[in-house]
């Protein structure tokens, strides 16, 4: 049965409408008590966004139809008194409002206070502490850049849930915008927010409601394709090219090509390599992006290949230990946070000097530790191999992640394709 909506016969809905601002009181069945009783909440919308107002009192659905009706008598008709005073009292807020927000109508209506589950902050805190005791402490800092961004934003130490709205999150990006922030950086800093949004709409107290859930309305950006991916040739360049032996430049080049020859593994994954994850002629391993959140993602398996194992020999740790790891830049004793900062240098020194290889071959791209990546999937795909097999050997979770590799080269292809319209020879 589908409950009416309260209105008070003393608000002018027409002047309402004119601030966009719509107000109703309703008997929230969604939150049923134990003892059968729902709280009255007083909704307010504002450019279709609703927000809602506990009043504190709880009726039966029963007792709040006799309420809504012409003359609640006793408890009843007191109760209905004091959900009209707030609701004029809301409507003397708006009114005297010259431009509607919810943040400036909060600090009227409520004094702008809020219980910590209301407070996002609060959620991201405790986020961060699981992500911690996990030891992801890559993804931690996500979440703080994520949390300080806003709060940067708001110059407030509380954010509700109901104040983020879509016009919230537009105006937050165009601030990011306004600071230099590309459209990616704003996408990595908003995903967090995305993700407390889902687990509070998941929390048993059913504090939030569906229809408050921003993201549905405003669509977090993405980052824009650019092209990473070497061609077979200039690969070649790099996999002929002759580094001083046993040099600096000689192990991060074999590195960089160990990614281009190993299903373009990150560096990441490189460092966490052990010699157990070797059998026979493969190389058998989980992603450490996806072990964590996807028990059931499938091990990926590299096959050693003439050009690999030599990579291995020269630069393997040699140890009798399966649990040692084969490369020389992690050991068994390092905490999470140790760990993150010796991969982040790995990955700096091995930028630093394919960059430098890439000058000396006259190879005029941006090229990093990703471009191997990258220049794995286009290769597969320019000899014919199909789009899930890539999306498997690197352990895609999504045909959509596969898919952004190969952006730049559908667009290449197409440009080669036309170019044959005019191959007179």
């Amino acid at each position: 049965m589908k409950l009416p909506l309260l209105s008070h016969p003393e608000i002018n809905d027409d002047l309402l409408k004119n601030k966009g601002v719509s107000i109703r009181a309703f008997c929230d069945t969604v939150r049923k008590r134990k003892d059968g009783s729902c709280t009255i909440r007083i909704r307010i919308i504002h450019e279709r966004f609703p927000k809602y107002y506990s009043t504190k009192i709880k009726l039966s659905v029963e007792e709040f139809l006799k309420m809504c009706g012409e003359k609640p008598r006793g408890d009843l008709r007191e109760k209905k008194v004091i959900i009209y005073s707030l609701m004029k009292k809301a409507y003397d807020i708006v009114l005297g409002m010259p431009k509607f927000t919810f943040e400036e109508f909060d600090s009227h209506f409520t004094g702008g206070r809020g219980s910590d589950k209301q407070n996002v902050y609060q959620w991201y805190k405790v986020k961060i502490h699981e992500l911690s005791e996990n030891g992801q402490v890559g993804t931690v800092t996500t979440y703080q850049y994520s949390m300080e961004s806003l709060k940067d934003f708001t110059k407030k130490e509380e954010l509700s849930f109901d104040q983020i709205t879509p016009k919230f999150l537009e105006r937050y990006e165009r601030w990011m915008a306004s600071k230099g922030k590309s459209p990616t950086t704003v996408g990595i800093y908003l995903r967090p927010l995305r993700h407390i949004f889902n687990q509070a709409l998941r929390d048993k107290s059913k504090f939030l409601y569906p229809d408050q859930y921003p993201f549905n309305d405003y669509k977090i950006p993405s980052p824009k394709n650019i092209k990473k991916a070497l061609s077979k040739e200039e690969v070649k360049k790099i996999f002929e090219y002759e580094p001083e032996t046993n040099s600096p430049e000689h192990l991060y080049r074999d590195i960089w090509l160990f990614s281009y020859l190993c299903n373009g593994i990150n560096m990441k994954d490189i460092c966490r390599l052990r010699y157990e994850n070797i059998s026979g002629d493969h190389i058998i391993f989980k992603r450490a992006k996806t072990a964590r959140t996807n028990k059931d993602s499938k091990p990926i398996e590299i096959i050693i290949t003439e050009y690999v194992k030599p990579i291995i020999d020269r630069w393997g740790t040699k140890s009798t230990n399966p649990k040692s790891f084969i490369f020389p830049f992690l050991t068994n004793d390092l905490t999470p946070l140790q760990e993150q900062a010796k991969i982040k240098q790995a990955t700096k020194q091995c930028n630093k000097y394919i960059k430098r290889i890439a000058r000396k071959l006259d190879i005029n791209k941006s090229i990093s530790t990703y471009a191997a990546r990258h220049s794995y999937a286009s290769t597969m795909r320019r000899a014919g191999i199909s789009p899930s097999f890539i999306g498997e050997s690197m352990g895609h979770t999504s045909t959509k992640t596969t898919d952004a590799y190969f952006a730049s080269f559908e667009d290449q292809q197409r440009r080669e394709n036309v170019k044959k319209l005019t191959d007179w020879d």
